[in-house]
């Protein structure tokens, strides 16, 4: 069954879909052993626990359900949130065995495994498979699993962001032309993402992005909230509880997950080095207000006022949203569900946040069409002579479509025209590099500014985050260097630069070297944008 298969990777769980043309819906993929089966309103769904397990060697490994209930999920040699690490950069390698394994390495074990699973149904070879990417994800996290994908022999790799194709997994529910909110919260992001179905003249329907936003903030952040919590609450010394982390967060998880339909819930840890106990009684009021008092609510409030604001440039405001479809095993949290609906109201609707992503995915990879646009905002970084500094200089603007030849701010009537200067006398090869930029509405909440990260005997601390305005820039691919010949003097206003993006989503570069009256490149392919 080609062009029907989907995989979308999550922090918690991860989920296989396949696409039944004759049926036009999908399904979650049950695993074996790795997937764990679960109903939500009566619809059953399959998702992989996002867990890998390496024994003492390093050697073999246990993934998905395969290592629950052993006594595992908090094992040293465990890795879990890997999507999470992957996706912000952070490899925090361990010593397992014999051998060194990072985060990037055991989500590339975990993925390969799920893959073998997953090829008990299709052709991998010779089958489309698509791969969703958060809205926030960077150029290496799709590179990354390009990779693997690779590796594990899928031929043709295609990827769609969650929020996309969470849409397109809700869509038959829809009719055509309606307008509607993607509110995804999962176990590492937040993305809401505004949608319009469109009919082509093929009488196929498609949908049309109006609006996105993304922020590194899901359910592993608040256990971390939690966790962080208990020392005041306990009187138990910060010291004394950080060899106990990864028990910790596990115990957050389930008190987390019990309040969403309990009122309270006990926390209860006992030390297994001294046999001491520690317990709390965590009521939902009190989680509630742990949430506000870390920026939750302020953060999802901020994140859907983004979208809004990007939709209302295209004519939609949220009054002409039909629907809110909810994703994510987050937006169960009832706190979270009530300021959704103060929102939106009735049309707020949960009826699959567990399989949706990967359902609207194998749709995609089926045929479904899908009117995208540049995610990210990216930009050059010349050299300014008069503050004698580098400086960026933004080409691409996030929402921009493709293809397209890239305009002028100033003046939408001409192509943005940059002029390359030597910063040296001689000077024979300038470099041009291209930065893709994520601004600080997309970086996590929590107050104080710290990432959870492992030692390597799988001990967990946290650790200071640098400010988010130090890592808001990240340059993608290769430079592309313009060579000067004869050699360019310094200061000289040479070389004119223009630029597009191809229907490959490339960002390309004419260049016009003025002295010699030559083109030296025409559309020539820098960087893949995401």
């Amino acid at each position: 069954m080609p062009g029907h298969l989907a995989i979308d990777f999550g922090t918690s769980n991860t989920v296989a879909a396949l696409w039944d043309s004759d049926r036009a819906e999908g399904r979650s993929l049950s695993l074996g052993d790795l997937s764990v089966p679960d109903r939500h309103e009566n619809h059953e769904f399959h998702s992989v626990p996002s867990l890998i397990h390496y024994d003492a060697a390093g050697q073999r490994v246990r993934v998905g359900r395969q290592l629950l209930g052993d006594g595992l999920l908090t094992h040293p040699n465990t890795f879990r949130w890997m999507k999470t690490y992957v996706a912000n950069g952070m490899s925090l390698p361990r010593r397992i065995g014999e051998r060194t394994v990072d985060f990037q390495q055991a989500a590339a074990d975990f993925l390969g495994q799920v893959l073998l699973a997953v090829g008990a149904y299709a052709d991998l070879a010779n089958e489309d498979v698509a791969f969703t990417l958060p809205v926030e994800a960077f150029e290496h996290y799709q590179n990354w699993l390009d990779g693997i994908a690779e590796k594990a022999g899928v031929g043709i790799r295609r990827f769609i962001d969650e929020a996309s194709a969470a849409a397109l997994g809700y869509a038959a529910k829809l009719r055509t032309n309606d307008a509607f909110m993607v509110f995804d919260f999962g176990g590492g992001t937040a993305d809401a993402s505004i949608v319009r179905i469109e009919e082509t003249g093929r009488g196929e329907r498609r949908c049309r992005l109006l609006g996105k936003a993304g922020a590194q903030v899901g359910g592993s952040l608040i256990d971390q909230w939690i966790v962080r919590d208990l020392p005041a609450r306990s009187g138990r010394g910060d010291g004394e509880l950080r060899p106990l982390m990864p028990l910790l967060l596990a115990e957050a998880e389930r008190v987390k997950k019990s309040l969403s339909a309990a009122d309270a819930e006990e926390f209860t840890l006992m030390d297994p080095n001294t046999g001491a106990v520690l317990s709390h009684r965590y009521s939902r009021p009190a989680l509630e207000d742990l949430l506000e008092t870390n920026g939750l609510y302020t953060k999802l409030n901020t994140l859907l006022d983004l979208a809004e604001n990007a939709s209302i440039e295209h004519g939609y405001d949220k009054q002409v949203l039909r629907a809110c479809l909810m994703i994510g095993g987050s937006s169960l949290i009832p706190s979270v569900r009530r300021l959704v609906r103060t929102r939106y109201g009735e049309r707020v609707r949960f009826e699959r946040p567990f399989d949706a992503v990967a359902v609207g995915a194998a749709a995609y990879v089926a045929g479904a069409d899908f009117d995208d646009r540049v995610r990210h905002e990216y930009a050059l970084r010349p050299y300014n002579r008069a503050k004698r500094e580098y400086v960026f200089q933004t080409i691409v603007r996030a929402g921009t479509p493709y293809p397209c030849v890239i305009m002028d701010p100033r003046d939408h009537t001409k192509p943005l025209t940059l002029t390359i200067k030597a910063s040296n006398d001689g000077q024979t090869r300038l470099g041009l590099q291209v930065y893709e930029v994520s601004h600080r509405e997309s970086v996590a909440c929590g107050g104080s500014g710290f990432d959870l990260v492992f030692d390597e005997q799988g001990g967990a601390r946290y650790r200071k985050r640098d400010d988010p305005e130090d890592t808001t820039h990240r340059p993608i691919g290769s430079p592309t260097f313009i060579t000067g010949d004869p050699p360019a003097k310094l200061g000289d206003p040479r070389f004119l630069a223009t630029f597009s993006i191809n229907g490959q989503k490339y960002i390309c570069v004419t260049v016009k070297d003025t002295l010699v009256g030559k083109t030296l490149m025409r559309d020539y392919p820098m960087v893949k944008l995401t």
